[in-house]
């Protein structure tokens, strides 16, 4: 059964929505290649700066967070969100 994944977020001090912006681009590409199931992601900021991440799966055994154990573009994008502001959700479409 699909699922969405949804993840939630701010960044660190001193990078800015364009840098992020930029790697998120690399980060989109990296994600259609290394995450199996993956059929869609979309990422938004509010106004106070707060990212949300939607990404639909084929399956709710393929929505993790297995990508934050990888480096390159990965630990890169990682680093700019600031520690203690994530939260990670998978729902189940019914």
């Amino acid at each position: 059964m699909a699922a969405i994944e949804v993840e939630t977020f701010t960044l660190v001090g001193g990078v800015s929505v364009e840098k992020f912006h930029s790697l998120d681009e690399q980060m989109q590409e990296w994600c259609y290649l290394n995450r199996p199931g993956l059929a869609r992601r979309t990422v938004a900021v509010d106004a106070n700066g707060k990212f949300i991440v939607v990404t639909l799966f084929g399956e709710a055994s393929q929505a993790d967070a297995g990508y934050r154990n990888y480096s390159g573009i990965s630990a890169e994008w990682l680093s700019c969100i600031a520690k203690g502001s994530t939260t990670h959700e998978v729902f189940s479409l019914f």
